[in-house]
């Protein structure tokens, strides 16, 4: 199974790339589809400026999701992904960790000029007493379901993080600036796909 280090990188400006929106700006009217590519190395560098990401979920149980993995799965049209995963109960202090691996797809808000995670399904999760290694450990992003053996607290856990906190998070949001010379051109971001080569994003006219 491939493993995808998480890399901090610069990015080829605000938007996608500076190249990409001048063009949208210099090629109106609009002739046809315009696909925009996000890299798999931009996406992974986007997915990472997300985490860490804390919540609360089940009523007092805080949590810390951190170091995403990411793979693409442009056979089924969605990502897989893998995060650390630390819990403390907020009444008694009691600490956990462990990982949670899900897969999704991929989704654009054209009025939040963002793009989301949706239709998420967590796959195998397990959860350990204690705080867990100070440093993340490397993780891979698996394929298969969330194991029978799972606990009513991990299974419970596991829809809650699916439910409230991973489903419609945004991991991508366009600049002020692509997305005023998106509407000056009449366009909007549109359909998302999973490919080999990446996210590419159709831009569509807008609605009258």
């Amino acid at each position: 199974m491939h493993r995808h280090p998480i890399r901090r990188r610069p990015l080829l400006g605000a938007a996608l790339t500076a190249a990409a929106w001048s063009c949208l700006s210099a090629c109106s009217p609009w002739a046809g589809p315009r696909v925009i590519t996000l890299s798999e190395a931009e996406l992974v560098d986007r997915v990472d400026r997300s985490f860490p990401l804390a919540r609360r979920v089940l009523g007092g149980l805080d949590i810390e999701l951190s170091a995403p993995r990411l793979r693409l799965q442009p056979e089924a049209n969605r990502l897989a992904l893998a995060l650390w995963l630390r819990t403390r109960e907020r009444l008694l202090g009691a600490a956990g960790h462990g990982r949670l691996a899900f897969d999704c797809a991929l989704r654009c808000d054209p009025p939040q000029a963002a793009l989301r995670l949706t239709q998420v399904r967590v796959q195998p999760f397990w959860l350990a007493a204690g705080p867990g290694p100070a440093t993340p450990p490397a993780l891979v992003a698996p394929d298969a379901s969330v194991p029978p053996g799972a606990t009513s607290l991990e299974r419970r856990l596991a829809a809650a993080l699916a439910e409230t906190v991973l489903e419609d998070l945004a991991v991508h949001r366009l600049s002020p600036e692509a997305l005023a010379r998106l509407r000056e051109a009449g366009l909007e971001p549109g359909a998302v796909t999973v490919t080999a080569r990446g996210v590419e994003i159709t831009l569509r006219r807008v609605a009258a």
